[in-house]
């Protein structure tokens, strides 16, 4: 209020002075130009310029506001197009998670156009593509994806080899990975998809090859880890194996090349000493799995020592019979005698190693070897029997071993 009535006096005190001093001397301009002239009072031109310069000022700052307030809604219109384009993209990605495939990819490849990420909407409506079984238009969105974004070659790659293994197309997922595993170290994730491939591939050479770098970038938990080794170890054995031609020098190099941990496990130990003796070379079988069982006692193993037809079965014998004076109720173990007594035709002994076994467990093996042994013995009806209780029991056949003439 103080302020208000300062300021009215000093415009009442200005406009006494400014009466005065045009009643005083009002003042006189003339202005000239050519045959042009402007006669006029001081205070008047005076008058004039401040209107002028009023106008002039008032226009230049409509002018700038104006062009202000167009700025600020090019500012709000793109923004509005920007949240609008975010809420289509979340609309799409929900209808993606909810399997809604063919709406999502409608709505994501709408708003990529206005969307600050492209490379997502793109990436997902790629995969919504494929989940729908449209590969031409998966190819064509992981194409745009390419073109809208610079720097994301690796993510374009790694979907689109994710998608090729999805659909069953190892050879063209492997092709894509190869040229990604430059980058393996700063994506492991190439490497885990590299494994799903090779071991859809049943190449499992190549999964042992990958198993430094799978350590290294630590891309699957230790204990999945060394499963791999061994899962990879065995078939890679087991491929050796049906390869027409293989001779067991060639499968002794591969065995040498196996990872240390696998060549100490006896799983492993049992698929290496199945391919020798399906090659025939029974004596480094016998010694491969005897050497084995002194570090690792196992049942699989004692039961494949007794279908070993080693080049000395009177000293094979010896060797299973040692390991009886500390493990006397080990049933593998008396089947595993009770072959290699056949081998050396001790029927009687043979025949007491079955019995005993089969009183310490129930087994179709024994009993089938067993049955074997008394028909050939003669003893027909108690034979028959031991047949009936293993005949329900015995996944496989009976391995061909030497009996005595029937009586």
């Amino acid at each position: 209020m103080k302020r208000v009535f300062i300021a009215s006096l000093l415009v009442l005190l200005g406009s006494v002075f400014l009466v005065g001093a045009i009643e005083y001397d009002p003042g006189y301009l003339l202005i000239s130009y050519g045959h042009f002239t402007l006669e006029s009072s001081l205070w008047i031109a005076i008058a004039v310029c401040i209107v002028l310069f009023v106008i002039v000022y008032g226009f230049f700052s409509l002018l700038r506001r104006a062009i202000n307030s167009s700025a600020v809604f090019s500012d709000w219109l793109s923004g509005r197009h920007y949240r609008r384009s975010q809420q289509q993209t979340t609309r799409g990605l929900i209808a993606f998670i909810e399997g809604n495939w063919r709406l999502s990819r409608q709505i994501l490849s709408r708003a990529a156009t206005k969307s600050e990420t492209p490379l997502l909407n793109y990436l997902v409506a790629a995969r919504a593509s494929h989940l729908l079984d449209d590969e031409k238009e998966t190819r064509a969105f992981l194409k745009k994806a390419e073109e809208t974004t610079t720097g994301a070659s690796n993510a374009i790659g790694l979907t689109q080899a994710e998608l090729q293994l999805g659909s069953g197309q190892l050879e063209q997922s492997l092709a894509t990975l190869t040229r990604l595993r430059r980058s393996a170290g700063k994506h492991p994730y190439v490497l885990l998809l590299l494994k799903r491939v090779y071991e859809g591939l049943n190449d499992w050479q190549a999964v042992l090859t990958l198993i430094p770098e799978l350590k290294k970038y630590h891309v699957i938990s230790d204990e999945k880890l060394d499963e791999l080794v061994l899962t990879a170890s065995r078939n890679s054995l087991i491929e050796a194996g049906c390869i027409r031609g293989v001779t067991a020098g060639q499968l002794e190099t591969l065995w040498a090349r196996l990872p240390k941990a696998a060549v100490k496990h006896s799983d492993v130990v049992e698929c290496y000493a199945d391919q020798l003796i399906m090659l025939g070379d029974m004596s480094k079988a016998e010694k491969l799995i005897r050497s084995q069982l002194k570090k690792d006692w196992n049942k699989k193993l004692v039961s494949l020592y007794g279908t070993i037809a080693s080049d000395d079965a009177a000293k094979q014998l010896i060797h299973a019979e040692n390991w009886l004076k500390e493990r006397n109720n080990d049933a593998p173990l008396l089947l595993c005698l009770g072959r290699l007594a056949l081998r050396n035709s001790q029927w009687g002994k043979a025949r007491e190693y079955f019995e005993n076994s089969l009183k310490l467990e129930s087994n179709a093996e024994v009993y089938g070897e067993l049955g074997r042994l008394l028909s050939h013995l003669g003893e027909l009806e108690k034979s028959n029997e031991y047949f009936q209780r293993g005949l329900v029991l015995i996944p496989n056949g009976l391995t061909a071993l030497p009996m005595p003439e029937k009586k």
